[in-house]
């Protein structure tokens, strides 16, 4: 699992950091910002093996947004 603050480097050779992290549908799902431009975020899934892959299911993102503000 990834946790708040750690900082990744993806392959596009930007720095996101880990704006949060939760499960949903028991699959962890992160949301990720870019240090530099933090216009420039995502959200991911996280298979627990270094491996992201961006969630573009709009009805997912959505989900998401709600999961990660009942976080804080």
């Amino acid at each position: 699992m990834l946790n708040q603050g750690e900082v990744l480097t993806l392959s596009d050779s930007r720095k996101y950091a880990v704006v949060s992290s939760t499960m949903l549908d028991n699959v962890n799902y992160v949301y990720l910002i870019d240090q530099d431009d933090y216009t420039n975020f995502m959200f991911c899934k996280y298979d627990n093996q270094n491996s992201l892959e961006e969630v573009t299911d709009q009805n997912l993102v959505e989900k998401l947004i709600l999961a990660f503000q009942k976080k804080d």
